[in-house]
């Protein structure tokens, strides 16, 4: 799990070959006017989902993680939090569909970590991660940005 900047993601190129793409994408892009819906960046290594919603949820009610691609979380409006946890604190309530990259499992977390616009929380196959945590009844519009993994 890595928590930075947008723009000091540059310095995270070495962990993946596709980061690259991403810090790219940024410098060329306002991020205030993302518009919801699909994003094309880099073939089918680096892309993203722009959408809105209310976040209802609570700390620990499922996990989620991917083995194909590494998330990129970054909120444009407002604020999230998003629950992470190990794999040891819970067990798994939907096996892996490797279709759709993600397996859901039910457990306690071990951490929050709060993402305001800017701050991009980026998370790997091991780290369990809960998004969507409530903190007030307004809109999240938020952007998670998939980099695969080889």
């Amino acid at each position: 799990m890595i928590i930075t900047r947008v723009e000091h993601l540059s310095r995270y190129t070495g962990v993946n070959p596709y980061i690259k793409y991403l810090v790219e994408y940024f410098k060329l892009t306002n991020m205030g006017e993302i518009e919801e819906g699909s994003i094309r960046i880099y073939e089918d290594k680096v892309f993203g989902n722009c959408f809105t919603y209310i976040a209802d949820g609570k700390p620990g009610d499922f996990f989620e993680t991917h083995q194909k691609y590494i998330d990129v979380h970054l909120v444009i409006k407002n604020v999230e939090n998003i629950s992470v946890t190990s794999s040891k604190n819970v067990a798994v309530i939907q096996e892996y569909n490797e279709e759709k990259d993600i397996e859901l499992y039910k457990g306690n977390p071990e951490q929050i970590v709060q993402l305001v616009p800017g701050i991009c929380l980026i998370t790997f196959p091991e780290d369990l991660h809960q998004p969507k945590i409530r903190i007030n009844d307004l809109e999240v519009k938020k952007v998670v940005f998939k980099i695969a993994i080889s």
